[in-house]
């Protein structure tokens, strides 16, 4: 028999591989069958399905495909061996960049941790390069720690070494002030100054981050949002599909772009919605709506196909999780329901988030409804309106509806007294919001005024959590 080291390859009955057969390795089906551990078999066996699924989406929809294990590691790892519970004090600037990047990408939420990592970070702020400090901030944003002293600090050393930003560094420190909602017109102004002076090396999937952080943050100088929507279209030609279909943003649409660069991003996206999820089909959508309202002369400019595609999306079920009510906003249903005030909680009125819907009509048939304002809808610290809430309430006036608010730190002045809830209730049913209402922001209060309706409304709301336990507890009816 001529074997493997005479130019033969010998292959016995029921055998495999190898000189004289023997257990060796098989060929089976594309992938080498051998003994393996398990976690290298799941590895295998999610190589082979997700080989397939690209295959198919080549074939069938014509998709560029990149997996999101890829596209996490190329862009967000960082391949340095840590230690992320190591002592803080020990670590140098690339350890802690690094450490902060992995705590977040794994999704560590220990307050301690965090806390940690704040202190020995602005001990070593001087001395961080600008790619630290967008991984650091990445970390921070994909965490949403809130920590006002550590922005606060880190703000002044990312402003002093923003003209050194890149493209990575820029949509981290943006993403970052997106999630966490600070508010600081000069830092985001002076960081889309920047973004176009770096344009030519700035990422497409970059520049769409920056672009919808900076809506959604308020930049408010006509100049750049004019600069921005000049040099916007280039960008998006390349981009991707699937990085494009993050461009169209409600927000942007409403309170950044110029008219023609929303008819380019309502025009291709129609072009590219098979690549879309159902939260990419939700902002469309809306955006579509506030193209509509906002800037008619931009939806009369669009194709009949495109129409037609937003009209038929409008009527198209779309899963949405919807949110939560929270304990402020069932409190305010309960002491409705008193005054006798049919109502819906949380539920979808198109694109829009409706808090709570009053079923009678006004007498010229407007309907009425009930906004909760909690913290989040306003500016990290602050009494300011985001801009996606004054656009939203703005869109809903526009459209019918008599849009009521009931902030969090009015609630909080009422504390348990439930009577001067429903004469708080019934005074605000009594006034008529004129249609297309935009919403104010009130005069400013100090950080440390602040601090204090914060911490009485977390009071009021776990004295309120305290009383509904025990009501429930009171009326169990144990009688077997």
């Amino acid at each position: 028999m001529q074997g493997i080291f005479d130019g033969g390859l010998s292959v016995l009955a029921g055998g495999c591989w190898g000189p004289g057969g023997g257990a060796g390795v098989r060929f089976r089906g594309g992938v080498f069958h051998a003994f393996v551990r398990k976690k290298e078999k799941v590895t295998l066996k999610a190589m082979q399905a997700e080989a397939k699924l690209r295959r198919k989406g080549i074939s069938r929809f014509n998709k560029r495909w990149r997996s999101w294990a890829q596209n996490r590691l190329r862009q967000w790892d960082l391949q340095l061996p840590v230690t992320i519970t190591s002592e803080t004090q020990l670590m140098d600037t690339q350890y802690i960049s690094t450490c902060v990047q992995k705590a977040a990408a794994l999704r560590k939420h220990d307050l301690q941790l965090w806390y940690n990592y704040s202190q020995r970070i602005l001990e070593l702020k001087n001395d961080l390069l600008p790619e630290q400090l967008g991984y650091i901030l990445w970390g921070y944003g994909k965490s949403s720690y809130l920590n006002e002293t550590f922005y606060r600090g880190i703000a002044e050393t990312v402003k002093q070494k923003l003209p050194e930003f890149q493209s990575h560094a820029i949509m981290s420190l943006m993403w970052c002030l997106g999630r966490i909602n600070w508010y600081d017109q000069e830092l985001i102004r002076s960081a889309a100054q920047h973004l176009l002076e770096i344009i030519d090396t700035t990422r497409p999937s970059d520049f769409i981050k920056v672009a919808n952080a900076c809506a959604a943050l308020g930049l408010k100088d006509p100049n750049l949002k004019a600069s921005l929507s000049k040099v916007a279209i280039a960008k998006f030609e390349e981009a991707m599909a699937q990085q494009f279909r993050d461009a169209v943003n409600p927000v942007a649409v409403g309170c950044l772009w110029s008219d023609e660069v929303t008819l380019y991003l309502l025009e291709r996206f129609r072009r590219v919605f098979i690549t879309a999820r159902p939260q990419h089909l939700m902002k469309a959508f809306e955006s579509a709506v506030v193209c509509r309202v906002h800037a008619p002369q931009v939806w009369k400019s669009l194709s009949y196909d495109a129409k037609q595609f937003y009209v038929r999306l409008s009527q198209r079920y779309i899963p949405d999780k919807g949110q939560e009510p929270s304990t402020l906003h069932w409190d305010v249903s309960r002491h409705l329901a008193d005054l006798g005030e049919a109502h819906r909680n949380a539920f979808r009125w198109g694109p829009f988030q409706i808090d709570i819907g009053l079923e009678e009509l006004e007498s010229d048939e407007r309907r009425r409804c009930l906004m909760i304002d909690s913290p989040t809808a306003f500016f990290f610290g602050t009494d300011r309106y985001l801009p996606a809430k004054q656009l939203r309430h703005k869109m809903l006036s526009s459209l019918g509806w008599d849009v009521h608010r009931i902030r969090w730190d009015d609630w909080a002045e009422l504390e348990l007294d439930a009577d001067k809830k429903r004469d708080f209730l019934q005074s605000l049913l009594k006034q008529v919001q004129p249609v297309g209402d935009d919403l104010h922001d009130r005069s400013g209060c100090t950080s440390a005024e602040f601090g204090e309706k914060l911490k009485k409304f977390k009071n009021v709301i776990n004295q309120t959590k305290t009383a509904e336990r025990e009501a429930r507890e009171s009326t169990i009816d144990l009688d077997l």
